[in-house]
């Protein structure tokens, strides 16, 4: 049995012991974030399995009905969120399923807290919420679904004015309420990242982030990026699935790849920034893996940029 501390915390966000703050380490003592690593049969058996997903796997992202998909599930949340007095546990994402496998440093892990990566994550979003979104007067997430980040960013910046851009209208509806029952300065917007609205404007001194949206975008992420390049916020993050960071000689990154092919998540946004960078078009502050996940894929590796 091995247990996360708060220094292993640090190590997968890419930082040291110490920038790991009191809020964050509470949260950390707060939930159990015990794990036993699978070997032997046990471990063969969910290779296999992942195998078998991969295979009969009939999911593509790219699809045009993916949007109907959307609209009835955040719509899901929007209801569950109504009828339970207005419960902010009921905006987590159905896709978050209690007892799942996880990944975590290239392995294969049996939890003992059943919500042990919807744990994780809201120690990961302390924690980057805290040392990047601090300083900017305006927060814009694209892809925010059903605004449960913005409630997280609404915890700590109650004086920030947060926007929740999604393309579908359930999403804009669901975050308006939030903002609404809760007296927070949210407010929700449709907007399609595959084509922006180039009449949006961002406040001065705003700051953008994405989590497990641009993967959405079934690699049609240039448009979305020039949107931001005229926008000129003042720092850009990324929380996504990175083709670019697995490692192709390690058979459990080698599998993530497999499956996020198959399923048609964005690829090349991080060389695309890259080339940015290189074209002196943007500043790549950080990269970094963290190394932990879903059973078939890292989710929450993360760039922090900038353009120029």
């Amino acid at each position: 049995m091995e247990d996360l501390m708060y220094e292993d915390f640090a190590h997968q966000f890419g930082t040291m012991p110490y920038d790991i703050s009191l809020k964050c380490r509470e949260l950390i003592i707060k939930n159990d974030f015990r794990y036993v690593i699978s070997d032997g049969t046990e471990r063969d058996n969910i290779i296999l399995n992942v195998l078998n997903k991969i295979d009969s796997d009939t999911q593509f992202v790219g699809s045009p009905r993916r949007k109907t998909i959307w609209e009835k599930g955040w719509n899901e949340n929007l209801s569950d969120f109504i009828d339970n007095d207005y419960d902010l546990n009921k905006l987590v994402p159905k896709y978050y399923r209690p007892n799942q496998l996880i990944r975590l440093n290239q392995n294969y892990i049996i939890t003992m807290n059943p919500n042990f990566e919807t744990a994780y994550f809201e120690v990961f979003k302390c924690w980057l919420f805290e040392k990047y979104l601090g300083n900017y007067d305006s927060i814009y997430e694209f892809g925010c679904g059903t605004g449960v980040n913005l409630v997280a960013l609404a915890k700590l910046y109650p004086q920030k004015k947060l926007y929740g851009l999604d393309f579908v209208s359930s999403s804009v509806k669901l975050v308006n309420k939030i903002g609404k029952v809760y007296k927070w300065n949210i407010s929700g917007h449709l907007f399609d990242m595959i084509k922006p609205d180039n009449i949006f404007k961002m406040d001065e001194n705003s700051a953008i982030f994405t989590v497990g949206a641009i993967e959405q975008l079934a690699s049609k992420f240039e448009l979305f990026i020039q949107f931001i390049l005229r926008c000129s916020p003042k720092l850009c993050i990324n929380v996504e699935p990175i083709i670019e960071l697995y490692d192709m000689n390690n058979l459990v990154d080698y599998l993530a790849v497999k499956f996020h092919k198959k399923r048609g998540y964005s690829e090349g946004y991080l060389t695309r920034l890259r080339e940015l960078e290189a074209q002196n078009k943007i500043e790549i502050l950080k990269v970094n893996r963290l190394f932990f996940g879903s059973l078939y894929m890292d989710g929450y590796s993360y760039i922090i940029w900038r353009p120029k």
